[in-house]
């Protein structure tokens, strides 16, 4: 039934625009409907009203004039469309539409209809052409009052009277906004009002109007991009359709004209002639970008001479004290909307707010990131982990989204097989752990440990590049975690200091297991492996019980630094559509959770999610979003990292620390039974950390992170040495499965005539070497994607004429 809505809804020219993905999606809000021959699909004069598709038979439409009987004014046929007039204008219907034979329909209630408008905004121009048509060819007489009144009611959809919510900024700020209003609405001159999107120029045009002709009187909101587009004749005069001008729909009111300087010349020409001549019953603005001085070469001569007045905002970027005013004013009236207690700004949020460039929307960027963070954040404090700056994640190439096969979709969103996997983890390691500490002697105890350091820490290495954070989904410490917060959970947030340097509690703890792993002789010791393991699970634990969400797992795992790093390159993503979680979602369930499930224990907002570092892939996010959004993508292992943009950069210094320390542990591992043990662990810790203390010390001084927010070309070029990295642990893992050093792997070649020839090859040289020469040649691919991925930025930012790092900053 769906793919029958899809290919009836393909046929209507209205939606032309719309591809298969977008009709599939937009077929759900629709119902079928059946009509006998006389009946009436809608009723003169009936106030709840729907949006139809006609798909079989043929429906007239009747109207009904004073002193007349109800006649026929139109005809629809299948592919036609119709309702959207008194869906605009919220009144009765003002025609009877009647089956004049048995008929089929596909049928939207209002509330799918505005979601249609909001989910794709450009319908609106489709809706406003078709009716144009349609009033050419009916009784113009007839429709001239509710076309005018569709219109003016379609563009004062745009009036946004709480777009700012009634702030400036500081009391500099809104001192100078105010004496500007005064002046200039003493005037009632046209104006034009000059600035960067979002700095408020909509808003200070509302503001002027509501002063001069107060809220009831129209104010007309256009888009120069699209003016003559959508309007043509229309624009300014019509002699077949009296009162349905641009200037006549703003009569006694504001006409507001964003990117006036983007209109045809041949339109401000027509423009300037009608403001002039006096037939501008109303008060024109309008917007642009640039500076005063260049007006000449942005309008014409005769358009900007009708404008005597000017007003120039100044970029948010260049009055950075306003942010924190700004800030504090919107979480006070998002409160009060929302009868909540204002929540506070960290210090660190602040610093974070104060450094970005807003180069994206100003103003309006800032009340996105706050509205954004205000909902996201479930206590009194917003924190680092609740502000998302910059565009949403971008579709880096093509992938299969495992959700697209049915039965993939039930399993997940189920929950169950999920669940068990990880008690049955859990269940593994709390068996493997008592044997390992109550009968280090046995045999199945000595299984066991094979199986802990012969093939676990091999495993981890080798399929985390490829599955990313599968393990992290199901680890037995995170399960014991949850259980114990569900037990008693302070909930307290995570200090700023955690949050901003996690990269280096990670590196830190990660050195830590392997030298308390070294210096102990855990890996042929039972009884310290399952204590080190009690000692890891203690730890996640009560890291559990004091902080918010799964904070052990983001800020402290080494495994999950580990994994996570490994996972940049792996072939399974979580992602979301992007245009669906924002022009959609309103509960943030993703992050906040549901009664059922709970949110995202990372802290992640999806639709911001580019990266697989921090996702451990327990899937919440897919079985709480309530519009079908989030995908679990199969991808091109590696292609993440020339992609990189909104990625922890600290992580540099774990990817060189990691890098760094593989060449004392492999030089000093066949040393270990050779040398003296205390010689051994001197001379063995004197080398660890000072390689991991000058790696890290050269990553951080060449990749300099944190330096620009978006990911620069040293960065990516570090993330791209991960398979190396990566290679090298497989190659020191590969040591320690149990039997491998002692196969062989024979090699013979009999030439003609003579006797075979044999070449016999230890299978752990074999394997390493395979390691070690597949993780330099993907080493070597990713880099060279990464630098001709970064020339072609600088081609396109020289031809815009645009510095490379403001297109690097434009892309957060």
């Amino acid at each position: 039934m769906l793919k029958d809505k899809v290919y009836y809804l393909s046929k209507v020219k209205l939606l032309a625009e719309l591809n298969n993905e977008d009709l599939t999606e937009l077929a759900e809000g629709f119902e079928w409907e059946t009509h006998p021959a006389g009946a009436d699909i809608v009723i003169l004069g009936q106030e709840r009203n729907w949006f139809y598709v006609l798909v079989e038979g043929e429906a007239e439409v009747l109207a009904a004039e004073e002193g007349r009987n109800p006649h026929s004014i139109s005809t629809f046929r299948p592919g036609n469309s119709f309702g959207e007039i008194s869906l605009f204008t919220g009144k009765p219907s003002p025609v009877a539409i009647r089956c004049t034979k048995d008929c089929t329909l596909l049928a939207m209630d209002a509330e799918h209809f505005a979601f249609m408008l909001i989910r794709w905004p450009h319908l609106y121009r489709s809706f406003a052409e078709k009716l144009s048509r349609m009033v050419n060819n009916v009784n113009k007489d007839l429709w001239e009052s509710k076309h005018k009144e569709f219109l003016r009611s379609g563009l004062q959809l745009n009036q946004f009277k709480q777009k700012f919510y009634g702030l400036w900024g500081s009391a500099k700020t809104t001192r100078e906004i105010q004496t500007a209003l005064a002046d200039l609405s003493k005037t009632g001159e046209h104006l034009l009002i000059i600035g960067e999107r979002g700095t408020g120029r909509q808003m200070l045009a509302w503001q002027l109007h509501e002063r001069q002709f107060g809220e009831e009187a129209p104010f007309v909101v256009v888009d120069g991009r699209q003016i003559d587009q959508q309007w043509g004749d229309l624009m300014f005069e019509t002699q077949s359709l009296k009162g349905s001008g641009l200037l006549e729909l703003a009569e006694g009111g504001t006409l507001f004209i964003r990117d006036i300087n983007l209109i045809s010349q041949r339109a401000q020409q027509r423009l300037a002639q009608a403001i002039q001549a006096g037939d501008a019953q109303c008060r024109i603005i309008g917007s642009l970008l640039g500076e005063p001085e260049s007006l000449p070469q942005r309008l014409k001569t005769e358009l900007k001479d009708c404008f005597p007045h000017t007003f120039k905002f100044t970029p948010l970027r260049e009055r950075k004290r306003d942010i924190p005013v700004l800030a504090l004013g919107l979480l006070k009236k998002l409160a009060d909307e929302n009868n909540r207690t204002p929540p506070s700004l960290s210090k660190d949020a602040v610093k974070l707010l104060l450094t970005h460039h807003y180069r994206q929307g100003n103003v309006t960027e800032l009340i996105q990131v706050v509205e954004r963070a205000f909902y996201l954040a479930e206590d009194n404090t917003i924190g680092l982990e609740h502000v998302f700056f910059g565009p949403t994640a971008e579709k880096t190439g093509r992938s299969l989204d495992l959700l697209s096969f049915s039965w993939v979709e039930k399993v997940i969103k189920q929950g169950n097989f999920h669940l068990w996997l990880r008690r049955l983890s859990a269940l593994i390691f709390f068996v493997i752990t008592y044997f390992l500490l109550f009968a280090p002697a046995s045999l199945t105890t000595r299984i066991m440990f094979a199986v802990v350091w012969g093939f676990w820490w091999p495993a981890l290495t080798i399929f985390s590049p490829t599955l990313g954070r599968v393990w992290c989904s199901i680890c037995p410490f995170s399960f014991t975690m949850d259980r114990v917060q569900k037990i008693f959970h302070l909930n307290r947030p995570v200090p700023d200091l955690l949050k901003k340097y996690d990269f280096i509690f990670i590196s830190f703890l990660f050195l830590m297991v392997f030298w308390v792993e070294a210096m102990s002789g855990m890996r042929s010791s039972p009884v310290l492996t399952a204590l080190w393991l009690i000692f890891i699970t203690a730890a996640a634990s009560i890291t559990g019980i004091i902080f918010t969400r799964h904070t052990w797992c983001r800020h402290l795992c080494p495994l999950g630094g580990f994994v996570g790093m490994a996972s940049v390159g792996g072939m399974l993503e979580v992602r979301s559509d992007v245009e669906v979680c924002l022009n959609k979602c309103t509960t943030f369930e993703c992050y906040r959770g549901t009664s059922h499930t709970s949110g995202c224990p990372m802290s992640q907002h999806v639709p911001y999610l580019d990266n697989n570092i921090a996702c451990k892939l327990c899937l919440n996010c897919i079985r709480n979003c309530p519009n079908g959004a989030v995908k679990l993508n199969l991808r091109i292992p590696a292609r993440e990292v020339w992609h990189l943009v909104r990625v922890n950069q600290g992580f540099t210094v774990f990817i060189g620390v990691a890098l760094g320390v593989l060449l004392p542990i492999m030089y000093f591992e066949p040393l270990y039974n050779v040398w003296p043990l205390d010689k051994w662990r001197l001379w063995f810790s004197l080398v660890f950390w000072g390689a991991a203390l000058v790696a890290g010390t050269i990553t951080w001084y060449l990749a300099k992170p944190f330096k620009t927010k978006a990911a620069s070309l040293k960065i990516k070029l570090t993330f791209a040495l991960i398979p190396l990295v990566l290679s090298g642990y497989v190659i020191y893992q590969l040591h320690f499965i149990p039997g491998i050093a002692s196969v062989m792997l024979d090699l013979s070649y009999r030439p003609q005539g003579n006797e075979a020839i044999s070449l016999h090859i230890p299978a752990l040289t074999a394997t390493r070497t395979i390691a070690g020469l597949f993780g330099l040649t993907l080493t070597g691919i990713t880099m060279t994607m990464v630098l001709l991925r970064s020339g072609r930025k600088k081609s396109s930012a020289k031809r815009a004429n645009l510095p490379l790092e403001n297109i690097s900053s434009a892309k957060m």
